[in-house]
């Protein structure tokens, strides 16, 4: 058997064993859905950070560094999903959290107490979160069967065997520990192949690149975009990291609030790191290897062709946690979501904890096979859907959620009219520009034009319609609900000296020193040796 499928065959075993491990930890329902909200730095930092370098990290963006320049993504780009993912994890995540939310989804259900909203809220994220997830298994999966030459049948049918496993039998237990495997897997890629590539290319030949490929290192890169393209990239990276449910879901399992403002120091420093060496790294294969098509191979021909056996091996590994880190996060959700939010909500059944797990369970086997049919088959609708899928949470819940989080006057009938407005808007100008009917300005898009309507539509109706008594005695009870403030009740509770409290408090602060300067140094050293 060739190493590559070997190490295809070890790494999917590997996840698959320490999940199965996991199934112990399982007895009541908040353990599946939240790890009983044990979660610590470091696994909440791992799964978060995992869940961000997604497949498109190590190909489509790694391509475009290799075409057009490190500069093009990178830069404003990558900016963006940080700051995205810090509101996700900082102010989105924390508050959901304090009110003891365990999906996203019991946000909307608390907040506005209307069927309807909960209805096409959890109709935009099974669809978001589906087609998002599967047209990227299906793109990995099909350079993963090349690669070790696998039919590609073949490698779906074992990655959504690995993903039922590990997802019905230890719910997000599973999903977070093996995250955190694949984080370290993926540090590898960054911190160690990544430099060794940069090395064998040299950082003088990287930087010459400039003259070769006029552009290489400026924002506009080698194919000259326009400073607008770059803004709306700024633009739409924010919308969507903020509130995409991959993102603001890891806080929920958190053991407390230390925890999750030491992943958001932590795990949002490790992310964009990790991209950064990465996308230097794909320069620098524009050094040894000009030419490889498609651009999206060239991180895969470096690891397989420009390493030694051993560094292949964690390289393919790699590409393998790229996929399954971020299509876990997303396919657990999509069963929670439909066992916790729509059979145990929207048809209120209430169930026992025992039953509450079993049907967790049943709905995770149901997307893997959904998933599994689909990204076999391969039908052209999955890559329409796949077009608007991720970006439909910007469009439709951003709005809606910091309305419902900051005002007052927040109603049901504004939520539900801005989502509809925002996600049908989004795919309407979509659909008009790509058949070429209409165009829009530079550093225009469809999904900026949804954003305003949605958001317009949202404060018009938030004047005209008055929200209800349920609604504002829930806001007001919202306001006093504080994860700080929960955090420190229970510290005191359990140590009434305040010791324990406060040196919890000094770590979070060493840990903000210790991260900035690491992030002065990495960033100051590549900024000083190619001359940005």
């Amino acid at each position: 058997m060739d190493i590559t499928l070997w190490i295809f065959v070890i790494v999917l075993a590997a996840y698959v064993i320490v999940a199965a491990g996991l199934t112990r930890f399982i007895r009541n329902s908040a353990d599946f859905y939240v790890m009983g909200e044990r979660g610590s730095t470091v696994l909440i930092t791992g799964t978060l950070a995992a869940t961000f370098l997604s497949a498109v990290t190590l190909m489509g963006i790694a391509g475009i560094s290799y075409s057009e320049g490190p500069l093009v993504i990178g830069a404003l780009g990558s900016f963006g999903a940080w700051l995205g993912t810090l509101v996700a994890v900082v102010w989105i995540g924390r508050k959901m959290k304090a009110m003891e939310c365990r999906t996203m989804m019991d946000f909307f259900d608390r907040r506005f107490k209307n069927k309807w909203v909960s209805v096409v809220a959890l109709l935009l994220m099974v669809i978001g979160l589906l087609g998002y997830g599967i047209i990227q298994l299906i793109g990995a999966g099909l350079v993963l069967a090349e690669i070790i030459d696998v039919p590609f049948p073949v490698i779906i049918v074992a990655f959504t065997a690995a993903l039922m496993v590990f997802c019905s039998l230890s719910g997000m237990y599973g999903v977070v520990y093996t995250d955190t495997m694949m984080f370290f897997t993926l540090l590898a890629i960054a911190f160690v192949i990544s430099p060794m590539l940069i090395d064998q290319a040299g950082l003088e030949n990287l930087r010459g690149l400039g003259e070769r490929l006029p552009g290489y290192w400026t924002l506009a890169g080698a194919d000259d975009r326009s400073l607008g393209w770059s803004i709306s990239q700024f633009l739409v990276w924010i919308l969507f990291f903020a509130c995409t449910p991959a993102l603001v879901s890891r806080v929920f399992p958190a053991k407390n609030d230390f925890v999750i403002l030491k992943v958001a120091i932590v795990g949002v420093f490790f992310a964009p790191a990790m991209q950064l060496m990465v996308y230097l790294a794909a320069g620098a294969m524009q050094v040894i290897q000009p030419g490889i098509e498609p651009a999206d191979r060239a991180m895969i021909v470096g690891f397989m062709d420009h390493t030694n056996p051993v560094l292949a091996g964690v390289g393919l590994a790699g590409l393998m946690a790229s996929i399954m880190s971020t299509a876990s996060t997303l396919f657990v959700l999509t069963g929670f979501a439909l066992a916790r939010d729509l059979y145990e909500k929207l048809f209120e059944k209430r169930l026992s904890e025992k039953r509450s797990v079993l049907a967790g369970r049943i709905s995770q086997i149901v997307v893997s096979l959904i998933v599994c049919v689909i990204a076999i088959a391969r039908p052209a609708g999955i890559y329409w859907i796949s077009i608007y899928a991720g970006s439909i949470f910007a469009v439709a819940w951003l709005p809606t959620i910091v309305a419902a989080m900051t005002w007052r006057r927040a109603n049901a009938t504004a939520a539900l009219a801005c989502m509809l407005v925002g996600s049908i808007s989004f795919i309407v100008f979509g659909e008009l520009e790509r058949h070429d009917v209409i165009s829009y300005p530079a550093g225009i898009d469809n999904l900026m034009i949804a954003f305003v309507l949605g958001t317009a539509t949202l404060v018009a109706l938030c004047y005209a319609c008055r929200p209800s008594s349920y609604e504002l005695a829930r806001y007001e009870e919202m306001k006093g609900q504080r994860m700080a403030e929960i955090t420190i009740g229970r510290f005191l509770d359990s140590d009434a000296s305040g010791a324990t409290l406060i040196r919890e408090y000094r770590r979070v602060w060493w840990v903000m020193a210790a991260m900035l300067v690491v992030a002065f140094g990495l960033w100051g050293f590549f900024f000083v040796r190619l001359g940005l």
